[in-house]
């Protein structure tokens, strides 16, 4: 249920549908925040159909945020989500398991993330697409003069080396693009499975995603000067395609056909008959695929690191506990939230419960955000956005 203060900003940005029931002449409260309280896990964790009746794909109106995640886009095209793309934590976390049998800890970890680096941990409010009136901005001492950029701003959460966007320094790096999956239908069309069903290399499987992952990055990596591919954005790249592999799957069979993955990616919405997976998908399963994928002892293997002067320049080792874990806290995440963590208010609150949620799935010590505030000159509207 969404707090009065949630409901007068979504009202103030005219998110006006029969199941929001707006004040007259809405004003935005002074309040203390909205307490972020995690969903419990779910005993619903089996086989489903997917999208049911009470869920029919609708295309987004125009002041509906959509942004660079498939999955997300396709879960508010249906409704699980709210279609306005304005969400909470919680609606994140029911709406991904309900469509995708996402596990809690995964998913806790992957949208307080996002509402930390990108969105209002004080009123428990981000924009799956971009800048957004509805989601308030946090004080210029917490995060810098910017507003919240929603998961659709680059860096932090929205990164370099995407399958179907493009680099930020390079172009479109929110919305879908046809040249970039063009190549992903060529890449499967050359290694990918045969089916009765769809035909000879319709099928999506680890090879497909180690070819194409490399020619991604070593395009990138030529073109992209300013590429940034630390250690959480390496896990999050590769993540991506692992995700694909094991959430885009029809859980009947476990296959992921050129059909499924055109609905997702292009349509943003199920195929028919599609059906989420069996058990709940988790940190190691992904992590795991992932490793298979980036694997270390193969041609395919990418370190994290950086270009510099032309060159991709790998970063020193990493001996602690997760260096995905370490890198999207220490180092991505602004170093005001642990001073403001250390207080009795709501915000702090809110700000220990999603650290918490950050590090839980990684089984690490929780480290303290050390990273920059966004710098005043990151404000940078992204693309398309709907204010």
């Amino acid at each position: 249920m969404l707090s009065t203060i949630q409901t007068v900003l979504l009202c103030a940005g005219s998110f006006i549908t029969s199941s929001l029931v707006c004040p007259p002449n809405p004003t935005v409260l002074q309040d203390d925040g909205v307490i972020i309280i995690l969903p419990p896990r779910s005993n619903d964790t089996g086989l489903k159909k997917v999208p049911d009746a009470a869920h029919p794909y609708m295309p987004p109106g125009p002041t509906d945020q959509r942004g660079p995640c498939p999955a997300l886009n396709t879960l508010a095209n249906h409704g699980y989500l709210p279609r306005s793309g304005i969400v909470t934590i919680q609606n994140i976390m029911d709406a991904t398991r309900e469509g995708f049998n996402m596990d809690h800890d995964l998913s806790a970890f992957l949208a307080g993330f996002a509402l930390l680096a990108r969105g209002n941990a004080k009123y428990n409010l981000l924009s799956i697409g971009g800048v957004d009136k509805r989601v308030p901005s946090l004080p210029a001492q917490v995060d810098g003069d910017c507003p919240p950029g929603g998961i659709a701003k680059h860096g932090r959460f929205e990164g370099d080396v995407s399958m179907t966007r493009q680099d930020a320094a390079l172009g479109d790096d929110r919305n879908f693009q046809d040249s970039l999956f063009d190549q992903f239908l060529t890449f499967i069309g050359q290694y990918g499975d045969n089916s009765t069903v769809t035909g000879p290399h319709s099928l999506v499987n680890l090879r497909v995603m180690q070819e194409f992952k490399y020619q991604r990055f070593i395009d990138d990596q030529k073109r992209n000067p300013a590429l940034s591919f630390h250690a959480s954005r390496v896990a999050s790249s590769y993540n991506e395609a692992a995700f694909i592999l094991k959430f885009f799957a029809n859980g009947t069979d476990e296959t992921l056909s050129v059909p499924s993955l055109g609905s997702i990616f292009r349509n943003q919405t199920f195929t028919p008959n599609w059906w989420r997976r069996a058990s709940p998908g988790n940190l190691s399963l992904i992590t795991s695929t992932a490793s298979m994928i980036n694997s270390v002892n193969t041609l395919f293997y990418i370190p994290p690191g950086e270009n510099k002067g032309g060159k991709y320049m790998p970063d020193p080792p990493f001996y602690g506990c997760d260096p995905a874990y370490y890198d999207f806290v220490t180092n991505n995440l602004p170093y005001t939230y642990a001073m403001i963590a250390n207080g009795t208010d709501i915000f702090a609150q809110n700000v220990r419960t999603l650290l918490k949620a950050i590090a839980t799935p990684f089984k690490c010590p929780e480290v303290p955000p050390n990273g920059p505030k966004d710098p005043s000159n990151n404000c940078g509207s992204s693309l398309t956005n709907r204010i």
